[in-house]
């Protein structure tokens, strides 16, 4: 991004997504979130406070924009159903931000040559194994829930993807953004994938 104003607004819009996700899987009443929580080095509020820090100061601002208050909305009301729910959204989330996440720091660090504020997106992790853990949490978690719910997942997978687009939708839209876009969609089939490799009868159900 060349676009200093762009890069900041984008990080402010997701950084409230990153951290609703980690405020709800560190929740005791979540329980089937936790191990999402237990991968190391997954979190992201920290490093994006970092980097809109670097940007904006200590005080960045703290109103919220329209498709802000509709996704966060959207994760509060999924929570209070069902906190399985919220699986969805951090699996495609964080399996975005490792799969991409690299790619958007080099173009950060490229675009403003001192290399500061790409904190969100950096992992001092081995990336695909967190991959792998990430991936293997979802399957487990799909083994113990009836096809109703594994059929919900698929539909929440897809709203990912929607309220994603409305937050890109407000800033102007560069071509790593449209990267990350095509990140997403890729998720919602690999979930489809995990979620038909666990029960036969899922798959009857679908076709």
């Amino acid at each position: 991004m060349t676009d200093s104003k762009v890069w900041v607004e984008g990080l402010r819009r997701f950084y409230v997504v990153y951290q609703y996700l980690e405020i709800a899987m560190k929740k005791e009443e979540n329980y089937n979130l936790h191990k999402f929580g237990q991968i190391n080095g997954l979190f992201r509020t920290q490093p994006f406070e970092s980097s809109l820090k670097h940007y904006l100061g200590d005080k960045w601002p703290s109103g919220i924009t329209k498709a802000m208050a509709e996704y966060s909305n959207y994760l509060i009301s999924l929570e209070n159903e069902n906190h399985v729910l919220l699986s969805p959204f951090i699996y495609h989330m964080y399996m975005g931000i490792l799969s991409g996440g690299q790619i958007l720091m080099a173009k950060q660090r490229m675009a403003f040559s001192d290399g500061k504020g790409s904190e969100a997106f950096y992992f001092d992790i081995n990336v695909r194994e967190a991959k792998n853990q990430l991936r293997n949490e979802m399957n487990s978690l799909a083994e113990k829930l009836d096809d109703e719910t594994k059929l919900r997942l698929l539909k929440e997978s897809k709203m990912v993807y929607l309220l994603n687009n409305k937050l890109v939708k407000e800033v102007k839209v560069p071509t790593e953004i449209l990267l990350i876009k095509l990140i997403f969609v890729i998720g919602i089939f690999i979930l489809v994938i995990l979620l038909w490799k666990v029960s036969k009868k899922f798959l009857m159900v679908l076709f």
